[in-house]
């Protein structure tokens, strides 16, 4: 088994064949995007709101600065919102910039007092009855912070009315931008799940409809389990990429890009020390791909290896217990799975490594912001509004790493999935229909091999210069050994396989050039293996043809079915269990005649089709195939050379050529190949 390839990031080969499938929704995954960017502005400018609150209402206050040259010229652009006495400057805190509040506070400018500015004058009656000592300027009425000790909680509140006004209008619209978000969330959430599911839905469609085109050789060369496991859990692990990588790994790029952003116009010094810790973080991460990269390859191949150790054992299941090798084979399993455990927990010591250290980076990170920000705070650098947002942007920086490991897991099934999905559509193993397919004049059943080889694998032919002829309403039969070509001859009429050498016509037409659908309507199959598909014994028959009840009966009285069908308790409803194991081997072989019989084909094919039939319905068996061969051309291969004795032709077959022709008398009066399998089998039977 090929092992799965590793991959440490996207494939953009791959991803551009599923965009083939997702720009049918390009309208829909515009929009989404468009949700998206508006749910990451409202993400980062949350903090913002918070920012302005603490630094415009809570923690508002004017700066006291002393009044000479180089206070004014620092000033001088705030020059609207200053408030000049004769002895000092009054200026709203948070307007300066860091290197103005450095420059300020080198110079010694920067007084003690902070004040508070009232502009409602009935309130100033208050304080005064409190005896407040308030200073009065064009602008309005300042209030020394060292006064507002003096006042009491109640008197505090009222003379803050309009900054918790304020307060209450931006908690409210806060609250109003979570639910906004919450609610493009929603339909983010909704119309992405609603696309990958159309996408999964196209794509799995799209892969069952490739499948049902490949040729038959292209099955039997690939195990069914894999081909399921393709259609299943393959495709399931697109839906994971779409809805959890994709579309996250978009929305936290987005946020990235804009809090960076966001956090160097709040403070170059607080940003300059998360860029320091940067180095530290990139390689975590770089390791962490690599490490969990080759956990994750072990991982899969033990499982593989789980999957396939399995598969064998219970499929033979049989051998085991005859041979008595349970224990060899609960060693051996021992060992697989201990394997298996070991890489898991080897992948789960690189997690667990992985996930705290992110987490000692992010509290680094927020003490490194607490510290030198705290002192920004204290010594007038920054406000606390600022200091609060950069804490806030911290966490929202650190979400989408700590998502990242589960994340890249669930990238690297993805794009492993996604290859061996591609793999499977590149297979170009087909029988194609001819662009101009050709019609007979007259549908009759006549069939004609020229010269026919054929070889499964090249310098091994299964035929070899085949040729017969069999004219319409014929019965023949072909007879040989295990290993002669009797079934690839059927396999080449149908167009399961298209032969190496030489041409087959149907009706003077050559089955190349015939469309599949048409050439394979001529044909009623009855095989030795019944297969029963899950549901009802009417689907079983009809096989989704639509027929009149009563015609459907007088098919099955026909072949002698209803009989056992009318007996059961649900009748044609009467459910039919996996492989049709609540049936005998003979009821199934009657309902396969009444499947061929429906179809009112023109030309019967009979493999083995009473080589495995209980002696109880055999003379049942044996008249329904008299009736169904009526009226139409009948191919019969099989080992109980008893059976075919009635028919027009037999044609005896050794290793790929067709050594003998006749009758069964004439066959037998030959004294050939054909009198020794005769004789074989009439031996074996008297034995028995």
């Amino acid at each position: 088994m090929k092992e799965e390839k590793l991959y440490s990031g996207l494939d953009w080969k791959i991803l551009s064949k599923l965009w083939q499938y997702g720009k049918l929704y390009k309208g829909k995954i515009l929009v989404i995007f468009i949700l998206i960017l508006a749910i990451s502005g409202i993400q980062i400018f949350l903090p913002l709101i918070s920012r302005t609150v603490i630094d415009n209402y809570i923690e508002r206050n004017y700066l006291q600065l002393a009044l000479n040259e180089k206070s004014l010229q620092i000033t001088e652009p705030y020059q609207a919102y200053r408030v000049q006495t004769n002895n000092f400057i009054l200026l709203p805190s948070h307007l300066l910039d860091e290197a103005e509040y450095a420059e300020l506070q080198k110079e010694s400018l920067i007084l003690p007092e902070k004040y508070l500015l009232l502009k409602d004058k009935n309130k100033l009656i208050d304080l005064k009855q409190l005896k407040i000592t308030t200073l009065e300027t064009e602008k309005g009425y300042f209030i020394p912070y060292s006064e507002m000790q003096k006042l009491k909680e109640e008197d505090i509140k009222a003379l803050r009315y309009d900054d918790l006004k304020m307060v209450k209008l931006f908690a409210l619209l806060y609250i109003g931008f979570l639910l906004f978000s919450f609610f493009l969330n929603y339909l983010q959430v909704v119309m992405m799940a609603v696309v990958s599911e159309k996408v999964i839905y196209d794509l799995r469609s799209g892969l069952v409809k490739h499948l049902l085109s490949l040729s038959l050789n292209f099955f039997n060369q690939n195990p069914i389990g894999r081909l399921v496991t393709r259609i299943t859990n393959d495709v399931d692990a697109l839906r994971d990429m779409f809805t959890d990588v994709l579309v996250y790994s978009v929305k936290d790029f987005i946020m990235i890009i804009g809090i960076i952003i966001v956090m160097f116009r709040l403070s170059l010094r607080l940003s300059l020390i998360l860029l320091v810790l940067a180095p530290l973080l990139i390689l975590t991460l770089y390791l962490f791909q690599r490490y969990a990269r080759e956990a994750y390859g072990r991982v899969r191949i033990a499982l593989a290896k789980v999957n396939s150790f399995l598969s064998e054992a219970i499929s033979g299941i049989l051998l085991i217990q005859t041979f008595n090798q349970e224990e060899k084979f609960k060693r051996d399993f021992a060992q697989i799975n201990k394997n298996y455990y070991l890489a898991h927990i080897h992948q789960l010591l690189i997690f667990a490594i992985f996930r705290p250290l992110i987490d000692v980076l992010a509290y680094f990170s927020i003490g490194a912001v607490i510290y030198f920000g705290g002192k920004g705070v204290l010594g007038g650098e920054i406000s606390l509004g600022i200091l609060i947002a950069f804490i806030s942007y911290i966490h929202m920086l650190f979400r989408p790493i700590f998502d990242f490991s589960e994340r890249y897991n669930i990238l690297q099934s993805a794009m492993a999935s996604s290859e061996r999905i591609f793999l499977l559509f590149e297979e170009n193993d087909k029988i194609p229909s001819p662009k101009q397919s050709k019609f007979p004049e007259k549908i009759e059943g006549r069939i004609e091999f020229k010269n026919v080889s054929f070889e499964y694998k090249e310098g091994e032919k299964v035929l070899d210069k085949v040729s017969f002829l069999v004219e319409p309403d014929e019965a023949v039969a072909f007879v040989g050994a295990t290993g002669a070509g009797k079934t690839t001859l059927i396999n080449l009429l149908l167009r399961f396989y298209d032969p190496t050498e030489g041409e087959i016509l149907i009706d003077g037409i050559n089955i190349k050039d015939m469309e599949l659908k048409f050439l394979r309507d001529y044909f009623g199959l009855v095989l030795q293996d019944i297969f029963m598909f899950a549901g009802d014994i009417k689907y079983n028959i009809l096989l989704n043809k639509e027929l009149e009840e009563a015609k459907l009966i007088e098919y099955s009285k026909y072949v002698n079915a209803h009989d056992f069908i009318s007996r059961l308790k649900d009748k044609y409803r009467s459910a039919i269990s996996e492989g049709g194991a609540n049936l005998s081997t003979g009821q199934r072989q009657l309902l396969a005649f009444a499947r061929a019989l429906v179809r009112e084909p023109k030309i019967l094919i009979l493999d083995e089709a009473t080589s495995s039939i209980d002696s109880e319905t055999e003379y049942l068996i044996q008249d329904a195939i008299k009736k169904i061969m009526r009226g139409r051309t009948s191919i019969a291969i099989a080992h109980r050379l008893s059976t075919i004795q009635g028919a027009d032709r037999i044609y005896v077959m050794r290793k790929g050529r067709i050594v003998e022709i006749g009758t069964h008398t004439q066959l037998l009066a030959q004294k050939g190949y054909y009198q020794e399998l005769y004789k074989y089998q009439y031996l074996t039977t008297q034995v028995e």
